[in-house]
């Protein structure tokens, strides 16, 4: 039995597909690395080819003699970690409707493609009449034809990994194997990589020379709190632990991430001290054998083409699917013979990115202020932003509410705070003045280049934009102490501020409105002062007596 993959990559599907027993005759990636790769772990000579520029006649084998076409194109523009979900979709889709067309070209026996699960949605929508691939539609209309989600985990892959599989192929036997396939979890990986002898965490078999698995120094203590932040008080997106849970399946390994990036995949190697995963604990995780070799020039590029394969591990339980192996005969995946270990020509060594990295002057900060985090899109935030025309980075707090499909933003400014000044009679909160008089002093007192000098590791002497969200957060946790031991009719005074105050506020906000005026509060007084205007609160209490 034979098969083409397309958009192959570094050979997630080429390897599951050879531990099956299925040849795999013609491979077709653009990326010089991931092809590179693909070929030095495979003994095979594949040029780059952009597939969108595929001639069906002249670059595919003869249709006769493939059973199998099978292929992940590339999930940028659909995934919800490029700019939120706003990739180009047009874009994707050019890849997606290339690939039905070599399928509807080939017409082998089965197909599968994959991608992530918004691609599923997508599918269904554009192969009705008059989609973008209504053309393609007929490639749906079996029993066997199916658009479905899957979790990689549910296939012995120590990552949860969901994936739309879409293609043609006996699903339901596929979807029986779930009842053997074993539970593996992250702490299989990291550990087994550290027995003596070593053995393939996944595969069981022994490596004579293990390579990338060079750690990283561990979380300087500013990483780890933006690390933490970022995952465990995110203001949009669902909450993760931190660090991560060995004994678990991993998170999705991604393709993209640094060290303070919410996608990031913490651990924690001894109390209190956290790291990355290394390039081989990602391999791994991604069902890749312990000795996949990955051929790259940096560091970002190894990760790069890990975080886009598909796992073998899943590859080989569809393409045993399409051999039609009944359960009862179903083997474990093995791949040792399945690729070439040339521990002549190595991949170059490259260590890891770690702690004190210089950054460009426009490094870009933001973290949500404590006690002012409300979750499910509300949240004030310290966030600077680089006008690149004269260079130069200004410093504000955000005030942003709503949910992830409607995110809204309240200017927080000076005429914000005399409005609100003005509303709260804010005289009658014992001991509120003090603490505001306080906030306008530490504001005043700060020298706003030094954070960006701090922040892009040209002097840490400087104060730390972290050490002024704490700050402000310290303001914020005193006014609600203030606010909770206040007469209830005050309390009652904030939620019709809120109510029918400055915007147009939802049922969360209101039954939170002490934390929303305390916010407004201490995000207009910042922003007013930053901006290099006055404030002062003596004029106003001298108004107010009057």
């Amino acid at each position: 039995m034979k098969a083409i993959d397309l958009y192959s990559g570094i050979g997630g599907w080429t390897l599951g597909f050879k531990m099956a027993g299925i040849e795999v005759v013609a491979s077709y990636e653009w990326w010089k690395d991931a092809n590179y790769t693909h070929n030095k772990n495979f003994g095979t000579d594949h040029t780059e080819k952009n597939i969108r520029e595929l001639d069906l006649v002249k670059d595919l084998p003869n249709p006769d003699e493939i059973d199998f076409v099978v292929g992940s194109p590339p999930c940028t523009q659909f995934s919800f970690a490029n700019r939120g979900g706003n990739g180009d979709i047009a874009d994707g889709i050019i890849d997606v409707y290339k690939f039905l067309e070599v399928v509807d070209y080939i017409k082998p026996k089965y197909w599968a493609m994959e991608n992530v699960p918004r691609v599923a949605g997508i599918l269904e929508r554009e192969i009705l009449k008059g989609g973008s691939l209504d053309r393609f539609s007929h490639l749906f209309d079996s029993q066997f034809r199916v658009i479905k989600t899957y979790n990689s985990a549910d296939y012995g892959v120590p990552q949860s990994r969901k994936r739309m599989i879409a293609g043609c192929f006996p699903f339901e036997l596929f979807d029986s194997y779930q009842e053997v396939t074993p539970s593996r979890t992250l702490r299989d990986v990291v550990e087994g990589l550290m027995n003596n002898p070593l053995k393939d965490p996944v595969y069981g078999h022994e490596i004579e020379n293990l390579t990338d698995n060079i750690g990283e120094s561990p979380l300087s203590w500013e990483e780890e709190r933006i690390n933490k932040d970022s995952k465990t008080h995110h203001p949009v997106y669902n909450r993760m632990s931190f660090p991560d849970s060995l004994d678990r399946p991993s998170r999705t390994v991604t393709a993209l991430c640094t060290r303070v990036s919410r996608e990031s995949i913490i651990i924690e190697t001894e109390p209190k001290h956290y790291r990355r995963l290394t390039v081989r604990e990602r391999g791994c995780i991604q069902t890749f054998p312990s000795d996949y070799q990955y051929y790259s020039n940096s560091y970002g590029g190894k990760l790069k083409m890990i975080g886009n394969a598909v796992p073998p591990l899943l590859t080989y339980y569809i393409a045993n699917s399409m051999l039609e192996t009944p359960i009862s005969e179903l083997k474990e995946a093995r791949s040792k013979g399945e690729i070439v270990n040339n521990f002549k020509n190595l991949p170059r060594i490259i260590k890891p990115e770690n702690k004190g990295s210089n950054f460009t002057w426009s490094r870009s900060f933001w973290l949500a202020i404590p006690y002012l985090r409300l979750g499910s899109g509300v949240r004030f935030e310290l966030r600077n932003k680089a006008n690149k025309e004269i260079e130069k980075v200004f410093w504000r707090v955000n005030f942003f509410y709503g949910n992830s499909k409607s995110i809204k933003e309240l200017s927080l400014d000076k005429e914000l705070f005399l409005e609100l000044w003005e509303a709260l009679e804010i005289i009658e909160i014992a001991g509120l003045v003090s603490v505001v008089e306080s906030t306008i002093s530490y504001v005043q007192k700060l020298d706003i280049e030094d954070l960006q000098e701090n922040w892009t590791n040209r002097d840490r002497t400087k104060t730390s934009p972290i050490s002024v969200v704490d700050r402000l957060g310290e303001f914020a946790r005193i006014i609600l102490n203030l606010m909770e031991q206040s007469p209830k009719s005050n309390i009652r005074h904030l939620k019709s501020i809120i109510d029918h105050g400055f915007f147009e506020a939802n049922k969360k906000l209101i039954e939170n409105s002490n934390v929303i005026v305390t916010g407004l509060l201490i995000g207009s007084i910042f922003n007013t002062i930053i901006k290099g205007e006055e404030l002062s609160l003596e004029p106003l209490l001298q108004s107010l007596e009057k």
